[in-house]
């Protein structure tokens, strides 16, 4: 019969492996927590922890995908009420149906909010747990406004 400490479950219970290997599930756990700290705080602070999230932690995966993916949200938020804005006061020049069409563009901004406020809150869970997620229609634009460094990474090993 062998020893406790020889059979596999007492190596991983104690983290006795003699080629070192034991020590790596908490190395990853300690990665994993900054990294889920990172995502969350990108989430509760909107921009300001999603920059700082990339600044202190901006090589892990996970950090980087909730941290671009907050960034963004906010940003087409502002973008679409901008939008709105100037294209509904311009509409709302034309007499009678303009200021009617100008309220109605409204609801699509009203819209965009209530989707955006549902991703919001899926995306905290998953950056909980850990996870990542991307929000619907909106992983393409955001790879490409931030140059996704995976990407191009293996863009420059490969050409």
């Amino acid at each position: 019969m062998s020893s406790p400490a020889e059979s596999p479950g007492a190596r991983v219970q104690n983290n006795t492996d003699p080629s070192g290997r034991g020590r790596q599930p908490e190395a990853l756990e300690t990665v994993s927590k900054a990294g889920r700290f990172f995502a969350v705080l990108a989430y509760i602070v909107p921009v300001l922890g999603g920059l700082v999230g990339l600044a202190l932690d901006g090589r892990n995966p996970l950090t980087q995908n909730h941290a671009r993916q907050s960034i963004a949200a906010v940003v087409a938020l502002i973008l679409s009420f901008l939008l709105w804005a100037v294209v509904g006061y311009l509409i709302g020049l034309v007499p009678i149906a303009g200021p009617i069409v100008s309220i109605s563009l409204f609801s699509l901004v009203v819209a965009m909010l209530i989707f955006m406020a549902i991703n919001w809150i899926i995306s905290l869970l998953v950056a909980l747990r850990g996870q990542e997620r991307t929000i619907p229609f909106a992983n393409r634009i955001i790879n490409r406004v931030f140059a996704d460094d995976r990407k191009a990474t293996s863009r420059n090993t490969t050409g």
